[in-house]
């Protein structure tokens, strides 16, 4: 499926053929929402989430999703979006809406930071088998970091400063060359957890993650970088439920995580056609290696 629209045309098809997968929906309602790039995301009859792979790389995850979130739902103490409407060919799926708000648009306080980490612990403490995945070494973990890196920088070059992008370069590739900041467990983990994929209720509590189509084993650092850079406090208050830091280098590599995330951005705007996408990501990258830079020069 072309990720380039989501015109009217587009949305009437959608609406046509998930009629024909799913009879037992009304179809009522059929509300396009704007959340991620690799699926096509609808809100049916007011209480169901249906999702349609957008490229044949959105496709493999949503089938992976299928296969992995029922397991997850018995391991985590959160709940996962659980797919009950499956169809395999095509590919889509759909579960019940979990009602709740993205916690960066929430009102007030709760202990929704301390059940995120709790739910985390419980994530990464689940052995990858559980799951049908393979278990993997730091090593391998940063090797794929790596390559993923010198992907996005080939990516991103002609669309950055030349001064400020070899100095950027300069910063990560000494961070992935640095044996003693990659010696840590792999664990499964998330793999995109920001504010948009957790939902929080109106009384404060944690009411679910979204969103699990990177699910894999990795890096648990990963799951905490958006939240210890972009928002301290939640982060600070998460980790601590947790259990605090699990290694010396997990600080760091989430400040690593951190800064390539823009990345992923301008990746999906060269991809859509996109330019202030691009542009943002560019410029939000540049700005988060230059503040990586400027905390990690002394030690340089």
């Amino acid at each position: 499926m072309s990720s380039r629209s989501d015109g009217p045309g587009r949305v009437e098809s959608h609406r046509d053929l998930v009629g024909r997968l799913f009879p037992e929906l009304h179809l009522t309602d059929f509300e396009l929402i704007e959340r991620g790039w690799t699926c096509h995301t609808y809100r049916v009859d007011g209480s169901w989430i249906v999702q349609l792979p957008r490229t044949s790389y959105a496709e493999e995850r949503l089938l992976r999703q299928i296969e992995v979130l029922p397991e997850l739902e018995r391991e985590i103490s959160v709940a996962v979006p659980m797919p009950e409407l499956v169809s395999l060919d095509p590919v889509c799926m759909g579960y019940r809406a979990i009602e709740g708000v993205p916690c960066d648009a929430a009102t007030g306080d709760g202990m929704w930071p301390e059940r995120l980490g709790r739910c985390l612990y419980d994530l990464h403490m689940v052995p990858p088998e559980f799951l049908g995945m393979r278990a993997s070494s730091a090593e391998a973990v940063r090797d794929s970091r790596r390559a993923e890196w010198v992907r996005l920088r080939d990516l991103a070059e002609p669309h950055l400063e030349r001064v400020d992008a070899l100095q950027a370069s300069a910063t990560i590739d000494a961070m992935f060359d640095d044996d003693a900041t990659w010696r840590f467990a792999t664990c499964v983990t998330h793999g995109d957890l920001g504010p948009e994929h957790v939902l929080v209720t109106p009384s404060g509590d944690l009411a679910g993650v979204l969103d699990w189509e990177e699910a894999g084993v990795g890096d648990s650092a990963w799951d905490f970088a958006w939240w210890l850079q972009a928002s301290p406090l939640v982060g600070e208050r998460a980790l601590a439920a947790y259990g605090g830091i699990p290694d010396a280098g997990f600080m760091t590599r989430a400040a690593l995580s951190f800064v390539l995330m823009p990345l992923h951005d301008l990746e999906h705007g060269v991809d859509a056609g996109k330019p202030d996408l691009v542009a943002s990501g560019a410029g939000g990258f540049l700005h988060r290696a230059k503040a990586l830079g400027e905390q990690r020069e002394p030690g340089l």
